[in-house]
């Protein structure tokens, strides 16, 4: 994946997209054994570092701040005992040494930023306080925040109706022109890849069966 480059993650219920996109920040299930090499350009450009290799304590400091990740179910992503605005402070004071102030009023500009309703009472609201589609705002701001190099979308807008579906989209399309950062979004919706990859990955059993642009696998696919 380039800098900058959109790549869809495409297949079938269990055809194993949500297991590639947790390998990177080594947070597939226990159990899962996770072979070969995930090779990332280390920040200052001098090389590349393979991230199964690294210990555990290394990963931490890459998770959030270099690679973020969006996950598939915002009804249950976040702690329901915490307010929102803490959830995404607690990011900010972690990855980014910020005092409560600071982070108080990143979190208010993130929340601004997308386009969460009435941004400064969500800051104290509590989860079960926002609709679906709010909280998956809020996930989005948490993994934002850090302004990593990489995000990795695990389908999310599947648990959200269409009409929200298509404003998350369009948010993730506006964040990602106003940034440099790279997108891998896992879909089995076809219909969505057109609006946010400039390349898309097809999985199937586990395995990339083909990959190309998006005009190359919706005009001449070679995958059932």
């Amino acid at each position: 994946i380039a800098a900058g480059e959109r790549v869809a993650l495409v297949g079938e219920s269990g055809s194993g997209k949500t297991l590639t996109a947790l390998a990177p920040l080594r947070l597939e299930p226990e159990g899962a054994k996770v072979s070969g090499k995930i090779l990332w350009n280390k920040k200052d450009g001098k090389g590349t570092v393979d991230l199964l290799s690294l210990p555990i304590e290394a990963i931490r400091q890459i998770r959030g701040r270099e690679i973020a990740m969006v996950f598939q179910e915002p009804m249950t992503s976040l702690n329901p005992v915490f307010t929102c605005g803490y959830q995404v402070m607690e990011s900010l004071q972690l990855h980014k040494g910020l005092n409560k102030a600071e982070a108080r009023k990143q979190t208010l500009e993130l929340f601004k930023k997308v386009k969460l309703p009435d941004a400064e009472l969500k800051l104290d609201a509590y989860p079960h306080q926002l609709s679906g589609g709010q909280k998956q705002r809020v996930m989005i701001a948490m993994a934002m925040c850090c302004n990593p190099r990489l995000l990795i979308a695990d389908e999310p807008t599947t648990a959200l109706d269409v009409t929200v579906q298509s404003t998350i989209l369009k948010l993730m399309h506006d964040l990602k022109k106003e940034s440099s950062m790279s997108m891998i979004f896992i879909t089995h919706d076809l219909g969505v890849i057109a609006e946010v990859a400039d390349k898309v990955a097809v999985m199937y059993k586990g395995k990339i069966v083909e990959q190309g642009t998006v005009e190359q696998i919706f005009s001449s696919p070679k995958h059932p």
